[in-house]
């Protein structure tokens, strides 16, 4: 290929939307689950990648603190994208006095910069980890609502 790096296209994207749900109660807890999201990274080059990524747990058992993480792999390299783990969902009850509180925390965003040194494959992944107590319902959802979502943009 020739020419200037002006003439030379280094931008490109890609995106991809997750058709339905995942239960994640059939992996055991703490087990990386390939949610069936991928995108191919054309090129070598540095990429932006982004995921939004929609989660529900619930029905727990008393003094249940758990939580769903996501995660960017690289399947090519077989390795985490760095810095692309997130907590989506956490829920916490614990008792006070005779009450029981519950704690929700949530985040569902990935923002990552990603320099890939050959075409790659990065698939989004998701866990349910149980730190106490039994969680009967977890799993990432994507629908009218709110769609889970992966996307890059070349970005060099």
């Amino acid at each position: 290929m020739t020419g200037t790096a002006a003439s030379i296209d280094t931008r490109g994207s890609g995106f991809a939307v997750l058709p339905a749900g995942v239960n994640l109660m059939s992996a055991a807890s703490g087990a990386w689950v390939d949610l069936g999201l991928s995108l191919a990274l054309p090129a070598p080059g540095t990429y932006h990648l982004d995921a939004v990524v929609r989660g529900n747990i619930g029905r727990m058992s008393t003094g249940e603190n758990a939580f769903i993480a996501a995660r960017l792999w690289d399947v090519t390299a077989g390795a985490v994208v760095p810095a692309s783990e997130a907590i989506v969902v956490q829920i916490a009850e614990f008792p006070e006095g005779a009450a029981t509180a519950l704690q929700w925390n949530g985040s569902a965003a990935i923002s990552v910069e990603y320099a890939a040194i050959s075409p790659r494959t990065v698939r989004l992944e998701a866990a349910r980890t149980d730190i106490s107590g039994t969680t009967e319902v977890a799993g990432i959802g994507s629908g009218a609502l709110q769609q889970t979502t992966l996307r890059y943009a070349r970005v060099a």
